[in-house]
C-alpha cells in the first residue's frame, strides 16, 4: 500500500491566513487512525511578512521604519527559532503530517526535507548541506559559507506545522532589515544568484516536492481545498509599531 500525501499548490497566500489552513488541517488529521493518508504539502508564496519564532523578539527588527514603510507584517509564532523574512520569490513549503502514520519522527522529517532542497539545488551547481547549529540549508561550495534556506517545524497532537522557505527569485533586501535566525549579519543567498540563465520557480517546485515524496515513500496526490476566511485569518502583531 502506497501511503498517500495532498498537494496543494496555492500562489500567493497571506501568512495569517496560511498559518491558519494548517491549524484547520491539523484538526481534521489529529483524530485519524489509518494509515494511508498521511496529510498534505502546501507549496506557496507569502507577500513581505516577518515571523518570529519563540526565541525571536522585536529587537530582531533592526529597520522598524523600512519594514513599516513596505507594509511588512510581523507574526509572532509557535515554531522554535527565530526570526526570518519570507517575500514573493521565495518558495515556501509547509508539510502538515501525521508523523505516527508517516514512520518517522520529527526530526527526520526536518532533515529530509532540508536534504531534499540540497538535492534540487545540486543540478543548478549549488551544494548545500543542513547546519544542525544553525538550522537550516547553507552553501558547501563556497567561504564564506551562506543561507540558502530556512527550515524549522511543530508538533502538536503528532502532526507537524511550518516546514521550509528555500530563496529562489526573491529579492533578499528585506534579510538585511532584520538580525535573521538570530545571526547578526548573516550571509544569505538566494539559488538564481549562482545561475546564468536564472531558474525557473515553478521547476524547482516540482523537482523539490518529488524529492521530498520520495524520501517520504509517499504518492502526491494533487488537491484543492477552500481556504480559510478573512475573518479566520491569524492576526499580526502590531506591538513592535
Amino acid at each position: 500500500m502506497t501511503k498517500k500525501l495532498a498537494l496543494l499548490r496555492l500562489g500567493k497566500v497571506p501568512y495569517g491566513q496560511a498559518l491558519a489552513f494548517q491549524f484547520q488541517l491539523r484538526e481534521r488529521l489529529k483524530n485519524r487512525e489509518d494509515d494511508e493518508f498521511i496529510g498534505y504539502v502546501l507549496a506557496l508564496e507569502h507577500p513581505p511578512t516577518v515571523t518570529l519564532g519563540k526565541r525571536g523578539s522585536f529587537d530582531d527588527l533592526v529597520n522598524h521604519a523600512w519594514l513599516a514603510d513596505k507594509g511588512v507584517e510581523v507574526y509572532r509564532i509557535d515554531r522554535g527559532g527565530e526570526a526570518t523574512y519570507h517575500e514573493p520569490g521565495q518558495l515556501v513549503v509547509y508539510p502538515v503530517i501525521r508523523l505516527k502514520a508517516l514512520g518517522m519522527g520529527v526530526v527526520d522529517v526536518i532533515r529530509g526535507m532540508a536534504n531534499c532542497l540540497a538535492q534540487t539545488c545540486s543540478p543548478y551547481g549549488v551544494e548545500a548541506a543542513y547546519d544542525l547549529d544553525h538550522p537550516g540549508l547553507w552553501t558547501t561550495h563556497e567561504e564564506p559559507s551562506r543561507k540558502i534556506a530556512s527550515v524549522g517545524m511543530r508538533v502538536q497532537s503528532g502532526v507537524t506545522t511550518h516546514g521550509a522557505a528555500m530563496n529562489l527569485v526573491n529579492e533578499m533586501i528585506g534579510f538585511s532589515m532584520i538580525v535573521p535566525c538570530g545571526m547578526p549579519n548573516a550571509p544569505m543567498a538566494r539559488l538564481t544568484d549562482y545561475c546564468a540563465e536564472g531558474c525557473d520557480f515553478a521547476e524547482f517546485r516540482e523537482a523539490f516536492l518529488q524529492n521530498f515524496a520520495d524520501f517520504l515513500g509517499v504518492e502526491l496526490v494533487a488537491h484543492e481545498m477552500e481556504m480559510p476566511a478573512e475573518d479566520e485569518w491569524v492576526k499580526p502583531t502590531r506591538d513592535w509599531l
